[in-house]
């Protein structure tokens, strides 16, 4: 205590030693223990402080790595949609090839249909109706089939050339006579003019009727029985290569050009019997020659 009576606000610290020694003393005085108060309740805030921060950095930290992760869920979708996208445009892309592509089957048997003669019927809108359609036509493939070896078979033996590439210096039907000058006779094939030893072709597959010296004008002559009631013949020749039975396909060498037989000058003489009577045969080629008078 003090003088006058006061109770002191110091405060003594004694430390006295655990073994022996002497005790030792602190004396706090009032106004350091305000100071310490205060410091006190500096450090509790900054502390308070340091941990607030702590505890929001640390929810931030969270936070961002939940917006990473959902940006890379999102990018991962996104990717993903892309290649459904891609994969659904190629789908479809595939499916208008598909549709194309029945549609032109579907249009080249109903071409062949009608060139066999066929009826095929008709199919309904889009791809249902052309596979629906294909199935009926997959139960009449061996009628299609069957009917296009015979139209093939036909076309290999139906007359579609000219045995030799010339000038036509006489065509089917009537003219005037050439050795006599007068009067009129009719003219049952074409003359082409060639060149003596040009190779007479045979213009569809056939089998050989008669190989040799014809009478009557005809000289060495040639002729094919084709099939279907149809017969080409090739006269005033210089020489057959063929004989009688000898089975020929188109473009085979029959004979070679001359100018044998009732003639006026080297050429060949081209027919076509059809059911026994002469036609003309010039409907029956495909292709023009080249040089025609």
């Amino acid at each position: 205590m003090k003088g006058g009576g006061a109770i002191s606000s110091d405060v003594r610290v004694v430390v006295f030693p655990e073994r022996g020694g002497s005790a030792r003393e602190w004396r706090i005085q009032h106004r350091h223990r305000v100071w310490l108060s205060v410091s006190g309740v500096i450090a509790a805030l900054m502390i308070a402080s340091y941990a607030y921060v702590l505890i929001a950095a640390y929810q931030d930290v969270t936070a961002v790595n939940h917006l990473r992760r959902r940006l890379v869920a999102t990018l991962h979708a996104r990717a993903h949609n892309r290649v459904l996208k891609e994969q659904l445009a190629l789908d479809q892309l595939e499916n208008q090839q598909a549709l194309a592509q029945a549609q032109a089957i579907t249009t080249d048997l109903k071409h062949v249909a009608g060139v066999l003669g066929l009826n095929l019927g008709s199919s309904g809108a889009g791809l249902p109706g052309l596979l629906t359609h294909l199935k009926a036509v997959q139960q009449e493939l061996p009628v299609v089939l069957t009917a296009a070896e015979q139209r093939a078979e036909f076309l290999a033996h139906k007359p579609d050339m000219l045995p030799v590439n010339g000038p036509i210096t006489s065509w089917f039907g009537w003219r005037p006579n050439p050795f006599t000058g007068t009067g009129r006779e009719f003219h049952p094939g074409l003359d082409i003019a060639v060149p003596i030893g040009t190779p007479v072709l045979s213009v569809g597959a056939g089998v050989v009727i008669y190989a040799g010296w014809r009478p009557g004008g005809y000289g060495y002559y040639v002729k094919v029985n084709n099939g279907y009631r149809m017969e080409t013949y090739f006269a005033h020749n210089s020489k057959v290569l063929v004989h009688v039975g000898e089975t020929v396909t188109r473009g085979q060498v029959l004979a070679v050009s001359g100018t044998t037989g009732r003639s006026t000058g080297p050429h060949v003489y081209f027919g076509i019997d059809y059911r026994g009577v002469p036609v003309n045969p010039w409907p029956f080629i495909h292709t023009n020659p080249i040089s025609v008078n």
